[in-house]
């Protein structure tokens, strides 16, 4: 088994730096930079070569360190959220109740030995893309249920404990120059300026970390990079084999990766299809692909919905598929005779029931009405009446009067709701049901574990079949364990809990609300078959036909732990009381890893002007012609080729993510003179739009090889956070681009009403083995305003301003999961 027990990481080691004597204090200028050597630390826009970008400014006097471990077999990817680690006591002492002004950051890759900290070269570990967060004794993190996108996706979130009694931030996200650029790429603030934060506590971070390392060498070896063996996606004649890099930090999609396409219908009890199937092949096809079909007919019938029709058999096992093609004006839900055997409630005195949102029974044919009363269905008598509404699913009740016509009518509806009587002899009949018969339904799912769930709008019967002497169990609406599902355990013993899963871990055990209705083992494998309410505090099922996402998961012990097979899987609640229509089907593509984890593809590949991902057809808009980025990239996902899995060596490098921030005291406003600082404010956009990781395709002899990409957006899109209610203008103090070695060129902003380039950057590259300096490892320098010698100063655009965003790269190889983004730190006006 090529995984290793990979647990929620850990964060160690806080180093708080001192001088001789001076708690907390540097002298000025000693130990700094800390990556010190190989690409210079610079800007994009220096005025004149005044301004040293290399952290020896008094405002980097003072700083404290912090590691985050990783760990790692060749080809793996690490990726995921360390445990929140305290601060240390002094940090949190001195700064308690007091404001941390963060005037700027450095990261490095090291392994701990007896002689100190030891860099780990570019070639070896990869940062595809890090979050570092800074939490206040105020705030506490935590998972939510569906990734944001910063742009990066993570689960991650943090929020208040509780009301402050302040104005400042109580946490700060790190996310600026992420990727192979991490290291040399400058990361201080203008002076002024600094990210604040409260009362600070806790450090978090969540590294995304790719293993290129040749374990016949040290990792900490400065030999440039030494090529092992690579999944055939990066072998294929595509890839440049000799940039220095390992094709392993594009995230290939390697033979682990399965593909499918799994349509999906909209199905429908009530209502009609916005997107009707048009053929009857079709039709039998998409219900023959979701349901047991006992007969398939083609009709000419107006008094049935025209297009797809599924009516369940008596059975309830199987159904009928039938194509209208007659036109027709008749809802989903009214095709076909009732089988309801319930009883009336009734004659209710002085009651009628209403047309609400237009449920009167229409005059029919099929209705058996007398036809007396224009628009609506009625009946000469209440026998009548009842004989023929109870035929109807769709006719719930119906109301007699003589106010009408002088002559007594029943006039049949398709609701329950009472009103006031006309007239003090009217009288109502309503059906009497458990629930609503369109709320009838029942799914089955078969994998791993073989799912059954049916249930009549109130209360749902769940069966389970897995492995007898072992743990198996099921997760509800979700796609992976990150979901955070509603689960139901069944332990090697059979019993039964109900839990909320975390990421990566068995969550909390919940309030217990299925019942064992029984738990049989035959051949080795246990059924338990379960009811519990259609609706509880923790889990809802679907009241509607249509797919339920599962995942489910067998161990190979008794009590829950470790999974030994996991996959997804769906599960389709059909109606089984009433007919339904079968809408036109969506398609949606699945990756799936190992066989096991299964996942949705979905990439946005917005129109221009906003990005020309679709006008360029790029192979990351569509599953089928995506090569790899991040859907192939997973935490603890080998990136080599399934048939390559003895080759993997055992050995698991350890090592750290080293962060060193840099501080000061924040020094409130007074009378006479403003705050030391002032809050820097985060903004990202992607060049790309929503694709995040697009493709770089070869240029073919005669083209230029050299590609772009752009977009157009106004700066209030620009991805700005913390925004306020209002604001005047947006100003930048950083800008920083984000793509990636070995093809990123440069990235252009424009303002695009002036036609006035407002930040410029071309990326900077190593050219040997050496740290910091490793060839074709990229650095890219910001652009920085500021009231300091050697800055530009700060310029204003409005939420208006039309932006222009550009990306030029090499395309004489194809690279694949790249990106293009614009990350910075800014200020309102008001």
């Amino acid at each position: 088994n090529l995984q290793f027990d990979n647990k929620m990481a850990r964060l160690v080691v806080v180093a708080i730096v001192a001088c001789l004597s001076l708690p907390l204090t540097l002298v000025q200028g000693q130990d700094r930079p800390m990556n010190a050597g190989g690409v210079k630390y610079h800007i994009s826009n220096p005025t004149d070569g005044s301004y040293k970008a290399d952290f020896t400014a008094e405002i980097f006097d003072e700083y404290f360190e912090v590691y985050g471990e990783v760990q790692t077999r060749y080809s793996q990817v690490y990726w995921t959220r360390n445990d929140p680690y305290d601060l240390p006591k002094e940090i949190v002492d001195r700064f308690d109740g007091k404001v941390m002004a963060i005037t700027g950051y450095e990261v490095d890759q090291v392994m701990k030995t007896a002689d100190g900290d030891k860099s780990v070269p570019i070639y070896n570990a990869y940062n595809h893309h890090y979050f570092g967060w800074l939490i206040g004794k105020d705030a506490e993190v935590y998972d939510l249920d569906k990734p944001q996108f910063l742009p990066n996706p993570t689960y991650t979130a943090v929020r208040n404990k509780h009301p402050v009694d302040h104005d400042f931030p109580t946490n700060i996200v790190f996310k600026e120059n992420p990727g192979g650029e991490f290291r040399k790429s400058y990361h201080g603030y203008p002076k002024g300026y600094a990210q604040l934060l409260h009362s600070p506590t806790q450090w978090v971070v969540e590294p995304m970390q790719i293993d290129t390392h040749n374990r016949k060498y040290n990792a900490t070896e400065q030999t440039g990079l030494k090529p092992t063996f690579l999944p055939t996606s990066c072998t294929d004649g595509w890839e440049n084999q000799n940039s220095g890099l390992s094709c392993l930090i594009e995230c290939p999609c390697s033979t682990r990766i399965t593909r499918t396409i799994v349509n999906n219908s909209q199905i429908l009890t009530e209502g009609q299809c916005s997107n009707k199937i048009s053929s009857a092949q079709e039709c039998f096809t998409a219900i023959s692909d979701i349901a047991a079909v006992s007969t398939s007919k083609t009709v000419s019938n107006a008094s049935m919905p025209n297009g797809c029709i599924m009516i369940p058999d008596a059975s309830g096992k199987t159904y009928t598929a039938i194509f209208n093609g007659a036109a027709s004006s008749e809802t989903c839900g009214t095709a076909a005779s009732s089988t309801w055997t319930g009883i009336w409630t009734g004659p209710i005195n002085n009651t009628d029931i209403g047309c609400i949102d237009g449920k009167c029974l229409p005059p029919t044919p099929k209705y058996g009405c007398t036809g007396e009363f224009a628009g609506q269905c009625t009946w000469d008598s209440s026998e009548a009446a009842k004989e023929n509404c109870g035929k109807w699913d769709e006719c719930q009740g119906f109301f007699c009067t003589t106010a009408y016509n002088h002559k007594y009518l029943c006039f049949g509806r398709m609701n329950q709701v009472s009103m006031a009587a006309t007239s003090t002899l009217d009288q109502a009949w309503k059906k009497v049901y458990p629930t609503q018969p369109s709320s009838y339904l029942k799914g089955t799912s078969s994998s791993i574990i073989n799912v059954s769930v049916s249930h009549d709008g109130s209360n749902a019967t769940i069966t389970l079949s897995g492995p007898a002497k072992v743990w198996f169990g099921v997760g509800f609406d979700a796609e992976e364990m990150a979901d955070l599902p509603y689960s139901i355990i069944v332990d090697g013993n059979g019993a039964v809990t109900e839990r909320k899963l975390i990421e990566h871990g068995p969550g909390t055990q919940l309030k217990q609300t299925v019942n064992v209705v029984s738990s049989t083992v035959v051949g080795g494998v246990r059924t338990v078959v379960l009811s519990r309410p259609v609706e509880t505090p923790d889990y809802k099922f679907p009241v509607t036909p249509g797919k339920i996402n599962l995942i489910t998961a067998y161990g190979d012990s008794v009590e829950l732990a470790y999974h030994k097979a996991r996959t997804g899987t769906t599960l389709t609640l059909l109606p089984t009381k009433v007919p339904a229509c079968m809408c036109q089907p969506t398609s949606t593509p699945y990756l799936t890893y190992m066989g096991k984890s299964t996942f949705e593809y979905h990439v946005d590949c917005e129109p221009e002007p906003r990005g020309d991902m679709a006008m360029m057809k790029n192979p990351a808009c569509q599953m089928m012609t995506y090569h790899g980025g991040l859907q192939c990239c997973r935490h603890t996902w080998f990136l080599t080729d399934e048939e390559q899995d003895s080759q993997i060596p055992p050995d698991v490098d350890t090592y750290y993510l080293k962060w060193r921030y840099y501080f000061q005291e924040y020094v409130p406003a007074t009378p006479t003179a403003p705050a030391s600082h002032t809050h820097l404010h985060h903004w990202v956009f992607l060049i790309d739009a929503n694709v995040n990781d697009y493709e770089e395709v070869k240029c073919q002899p005669g083209e230029s090889c050299i590609g772009t990409i752009t977009a157009h957006l106004p700066a209030q899109s620009m991805g700005l956070e913390d925004v306020p209610p209002t604001f005047s203008g947006i100003t930048p103090l950083v800008m920083t681009p984000h793509c990636h070695a070995p093809s990123c060129i440069r990235q252009e902003l424009w303002d695009a009403d002036t036609n006035t380039l407002l930040c410029n950057m071309t990326a900077d590259y190593g050219h040997g083995i050496e740290l910091f300096d490793e060839a074709n490892y990229i650095a890219i320098p910001p652009c920085l305003w500021g009231n300091e010698p050697g800055l530009n100063k700060p310029v204003t655009i409005k939420p208006t301003t039309n932006l222009r965003a550009v990306k030029y790269f090499n395309t004489t190889y194809r690279h694949m999961g790249q990106m293009a983004q614009w990350t910075g730190l800014m200020i309102y006006q008001p």
